[in-house]
C-alpha cells in the first residue's frame, strides 16, 4: 500500500471531473492535489492557447509547492490545438519546472494507446467540430490511424462535462459503427472534463477491444509515474491490468 504519496493534477479552471474521480478511486495512501487554469466558458482554439500562456507555468508553480510526486497537466484539446510537436515542447518544460515527472494528458493517452497495443483507432469527443478536426490531425501525426469518429459540438467547456453515461455510450457507440464495427483495434474517447471513465468496462464488454479515455490514461500514468503501480478494477483493462 502506498503511504503519502501526492499526485498533483493542473486542471482548467471550468473542470469539475478530474479532483472528484481521482480522489475517488486512488489507492489508499495516495491524495489528489490540485492547481487551476482559468479558462473561459468559449471553448475555442484561442482560449486554450491563452490558457496555456498565461496560467500554465504558474500552474506547475503552485502544484509544486505541495511537493506532488508526479504531476499531470489535465488538458487535452489545449495539446490537441496546437499540435504534436508544440506538446512535446510543453512536456520536456514541464518537466524542467516540476522536478518530477510531469506529463501532458495527450502523453499519457499515446503511451496508454502503444501499452494496448492500438494503431487503428475509433475516436470521439465531446468537442466542436474544430476542436475534433484538429484532434484527427494530432493523433495521426503520432502515428495512429483514424478508422471511426464522432463529435457532440459542445462550445461551451464547463459543459463538456454534461454528457451523461448513456450519451458518451451512444457517441462510441457512432464512431465504433464507423469504423465498421470492429475495424479498430481500440477505442479512444477524448476530454478530461467528460466522465468517460463511466462507460470504459461496458464498452469493452461489448466491444471486446480495450477503451482508452483521457481521465483513464492520465490517472494510469500519474500513478505509474509516482511509483504506485496499483491496479484499479471497474475502468477498464488499462488501469486493472497495465
Amino acid at each position: 500500500m502506498a503511504t503519502g504519496v501526492r499526485i498533483g493534477v493542473i486542471v482548467p479552471s471550468v473542470n469539475t471531473v478530474v479532483e472528484p474521480w481521482f480522489s475517488r478511486v486512488c489507492p489508499p495512501g495516495v491524495t489528489v492535489h490540485a492547481a487551476r487554469m482559468f479558462l473561459d466558458n468559449n471553448l475555442t482554439a484561442d482560449a486554450l492557447v491563452r490558457m496555456d500562456r498565461e496560467e500554465g507555468l504558474r500552474g506547475v508553480k503552485q502544484i509544486m509547492s505541495c511537493k506532488p510526486a508526479s504531476v499531470a497537466y489535465c488538458c487535452t484539446a489545449s495539446s490537441i490545438v496546437q499540435g504534436l510537436e508544440y506538446d512535446g515542447r510543453l512536456n520536456h518544460e514541464l518537466n524542467q519546472a516540476a522536478g518530477v515527472p510531469a506529463f501532458t494528458a495527450t502523453s499519457a493517452i499515446i503511451e496508454a494507446l502503444r501499452a494496448a497495443g492500438a494503431r487503428r483507432i475509433a475516436v470521439c469527443s465531446p468537442y466542436t467540430k474544430a476542436i475534433d478536426d484538429a484532434e484527427h490531425v494530432f493523433f495521426s501525426a503520432a502515428g495512429f490511424e483514424i478508422v471511426g469518429s464522432a463529435h457532440l459540438g459542445i462550445a461551451d467547456a464547463f459543459a463538456l462535462a454534461d454528457p451523461t453515461a448513456e450519451d458518451i455510450y451512444a457517441l462510441w457507440k457512432k464512431s465504433w459503427r464507423q469504423s465498421g464495427d470492429g475495424g479498430a483495434d481500440a477505442s479512444l474517447i477524448t476530454c478530461l472534463n467528460m466522465n468517460s471513465q463511466d462507460v470504459v468496462a461496458r464498452i469493452e464488454a461489448e466491444s471486446g477491444k480495450p477503451v482508452i479515455t483521457s481521465t483513464q490514461a492520465t490517472l494510469w500514468k500519474l500513478l505509474r509515474a509516482a511509483g504506485v503501480p496499483h491496479s484499479i478494477s471497474g475502468y477498464g483493462s488499462l488501469l486493472a491490468d497495465h
